[in-house]
């Protein structure tokens, strides 16, 4: 830990406890003998740390805190806030210059208390990190807090020094951007709406993924092809094309510097510019950044010999700004001999690891051990992009609590000075979205604390009554991923092996005893609610799925009564906290279009399986498909013809595998053999072609399963038909698919009611 000092027993560890002197008495009766004394050149934010403290003080205490400005803390005691003469002439030793980054120190000098911290946010930091762990005030959420009630408030006298050994600290959730939550918090990223009364932040310009942004190609190729990707022998950089810069390119090592130094004049607030690769492949293969990569042994040669050509350049004229670049995808790994200039940040990012594991010690996440090592040998300002949401369901339970404080952890170990929290920041009520704000945000700040500890202090003060039920659902739900054996990446499926009936039956059970010890209180109803939305998802998402299996196993249905009502109930308590997005791309809308809007009802059996034993035949409804481009590629439709009345819709004016439907499902018999079917409809103009395709296709194996195709002379009308896909083994790594074959001509529309599996009964002897 990169701090010392000394705390109050037992609410913080941030330092070592010394209570041996009298305690402070700060007010008592609702009076105070103390005044909170700021200097006449305090900043705004320091002003506003007075500010604060005086009026949390009061709700604690009902005592006035006054705040004076002044140079000296005079006879009687007062309470000096920020570095300013009169806190350096009451403990010259204190060395209050030297405290960066955002470091504090909350010191006792008899009867004062000094609160101060490094300009241009400490100031503040040392106020609430005093309230809260002398005081016991917390912040939870933008919305939630706790300030206690003490007629009589003392303290014992605080010695405490603390510099946090992160730089920068980014939690990139929705709530988190609060300007109050944030200071309160300690959060200082780009992001948080921070103000110059609240220490202000650091400040990113052009944030991430800048290559297009310096240099458009729509503004720029034409004039100068040479300037961009070459890739098999040619320069790309034209509508639609998706490239990189030519890195080796002299002329346009100069035109990126123009550029840098053309947005510091735009932005003269920022910290860091961000010069980096785009959000996709496409790197130059021209024959002189090949030369250098392979001189470098890796892509990120090539990329480094020009971030440090631009930063070299730009420091001279703004010594005090970073460059900072990526370490992703084709980047990650670190080159051999060329190493970062001091003014360059590399932001090293961790998508391809597994999150439920530890990335410091668990063996699925070695690569990233490996790469990470790497960089802190050779990299003075290595900075980490770090996931901690499920990006394709914001919503769904994602067990990773127990990895953020070893992952933080190992980050500084590693010599990381920056952390940026990518989480669900787009909208409100992704899972446990406060709670990992939280966490999150104490953790960058003090990387010792207790994780488990801090999640029973959140559940605690956050779900009041119904904190014994949410406690036990996350035991629950990281003891069966864990046990699973399964990874958890960054965009998890609703089918996720951990995601298992028993599973969900056990958490809905303790949801509903959490609701109902909360029925008295709707503030806190409406939180263990939001909480429960998750399940409510999966129900919704696997929800022919599950009762398929209720079924095979003859057990009774232990999920919610009616699957209209679970998905109103759904919408009603998503609604009503504002949340608009399900994931990086799909509003909330996509989920009433999956379930209720378009008026699906109860299916019939699938074709041929009237008769047959339900055990034999598992069926997949389009709730639960994936859809190309949802909306223009594939989308959810109304459809009469269909057995439930819904149907996923194709336009014949490509041939995109658009209407996926993965194998993950419960029921397989993975020694068993399967015909898998689909049932299609094709609204066609003409007979010449083919109308579409299907198939089914092996992830893990990475080959096809089966496939056909239907001509548009074959198909006698506009009615549903079926179609055998596929005889063969299943396992989870599977999806079957359906696609258009790019024929509008003679093509309108395709549509696809369902898919279903029907086990092979062997031939008796």
């Amino acid at each position: 830990m990169n701090g010392t000092g000394t705390i109050l027993c037992g609410l913080s560890i941030i330092g070592t406890v010394l209570c041996s002197a009298a305690d402070l008495e700060l007010a008592a009766g609702g009076r105070t003998p103390y005044k909170i004394v700021v200097d006449p050149a305090a900043t705004m934010a320091e002003r506003h740390a007075a500010t604060e403290l005086a009026r949390f003080l009061k709700q604690v205490t009902g005592a006035e805190f006054a705040v004076r400005t002044g140079t000296t803390a005079g006879p009687d005691p007062t309470i000096l806030v920020g570095p300013g003469l009169a806190a350096r002439a009451l403990a010259p030793g204190l060395k209050l210059d030297r405290l960066a980054p955002d470091g504090i120190v909350i010191e006792a000098r008899g009867q004062h208390l000094i609160l101060a911290g490094d300009r241009p946010r400490g100031t503040l930091y040392a106020v609430y990190t005093f309230l809260e762990d002398f005081v016991g005030c917390r912040w939870w959420s933008s919305k939630v807090s706790f300030v206690p009630r003490k007629s009589v408030l003392r303290v014992p006298p605080p010695h405490v020094r603390y510099i946090p050994p992160l730089e920068y600290r980014e939690t990139f959730w929705w709530d988190a951007f609060d300007p109050d939550w944030a200071v309160r918090n300690k959060s200082n990223g780009n992001r948080a709406r921070l103000d110059e009364k609240r220490g202000g932040h650091i400040v990113y310009k052009g944030f991430v993924h800048t290559f297009n942004a310096l240099v458009p190609p729509k503004k720029y190729f034409k004039q100068h092809p040479e300037w961009f990707s070459e890739i098999d022998g040619k320069r790309l950089g034209g509508d639609g094309e998706r490239v990189q810069l030519c890195l080796t390119n002299p002329a346009l090592k100069d035109f990126v510097v123009q550029r840098v130094l053309q947005w510091l004049k735009e932005s003269p607030a920022a910290n860091i510019v961000s010069v980096s690769q785009n959000d996709w492949g496409g790197r130059c293969q021209c024959a002189s950044c090949n030369a250098l990569e392979k001189a470098e042994g890796a892509p990120s040669g090539p990329l480094l010999h020009f971030v440090n050509y631009v930063a070299e350049r730009v420091g001279k004229q703004y010594p005090d700004v970073a460059i900072s670049t990526l370490a992703y995808h084709y980047t990650r790994k670190p080159p051999r001999h060329v190493k970062p200039l001091p003014n360059v940040i590399v932001r090293l990012c961790s998508i391809e690891c597994n999150f439920l594991r530890p990335l410091g010690t668990d063996p699925s996440n070695v690569k990233f051990r490996q790469d990470i090592e790497a960089w802190n040998r050779i990299c003075k300002r290595l900075y980490i992009w770090d996931y901690t949401t499920n990006f394709a369901h914001y919503i769904m339970p994602h067990p990773n609590l127990r990895v953020l404080a070893p992952n933080i952890r190992f980050f500084v170990a590693h010599g990381v000075k920056g952390v940026f929290e990518q989480g669900a920041y787009q909208s409100p009520g992704a899972e446990f979205a406060e709670l990992r704000a939280w966490i999150l945000a104490k953790l960058l700040w003090d990387p010792s604390r207790d994780p488990q500890a801090l999640i029973d202090e959140f559940v605690t003060g956050y779900y009041g009554a119904g904190a014994p039920y949410i406690r036990q659902y996350i035991r629950l739900l990281h003891d069966t991923a864990e046990k699973s054996g399964a990874p958890l990446r960054i965009s998890a499926s609703p089918n996720a092996p951990f995601f298992t009936l028993d599973f969900l039956a056990a958490a809905e059970r303790l949801f509903q005893k959490a609701e109902t010890a909360v029925q008295g209180d709707p503030d806190v109803l409406n939180r263990v609610q939001l909480a429960h939305l998750p399940v409510r998802y999966l129900w919704a998402m696997r929800w022919y799925d599950f009762q398929g299996e209720a079924r095979r196993r003859r057990m009774p249905w232990p999920g919610p009564a009616d699957y209209v009502e679970n998905a109103k109930t759904f919408l009603a308590v998503a609604r009503k906290n504002h949340v608009t997005k399900l994931s990086e791309g799909r509003p909330l809308d996509s989920f009433a279009r999956r379930t209720i809007s378009l008026g699906r009802r109860t299916s019939t059996p699938p074709p041929g399986c009237e008769k047959l034993a339900r055990e034999r035949w598992i069926d997949l409804q389009d709730a639960t498909f994936n859809l190309w481009r949802e909306g223009t590629g594939a989308k959810l439709v109304q459809d009469a013809k269909a057995s439930d009345g819904v149907a996923a819709w194709m336009p014949g004016t490509h041939r995109e595998w658009a209407i996926q439907q993965r194998l993950n499902v419960a029921g397989i018999d993975p020694n068993a053999t399967y015909t898998c079917y689909a049932s299609i409809r094709c609204e066609k103009t003409g007979d010449e072609g083919s109308a579409f395709s299907f198939g089914l296709y092996d992830i893990t194996n990475r080959r096809s399963a089966g496939s056909g195709q239907a001509a548009c002379k074959e198909i006698p009308d506009a009615e549903y038909h079926t179609y055998r896909i596929a005889v063969t083994n299943l396992h989870g790594g599977m999806y079957l698919w359906v696609a258009p074959t790019k024929n509008p001509e003679n093509v309108k529309s395709i549509y696809v009611d369902r898919f279903w599996l029907v086990e092979n009964k062997p031939l008796k002897p």
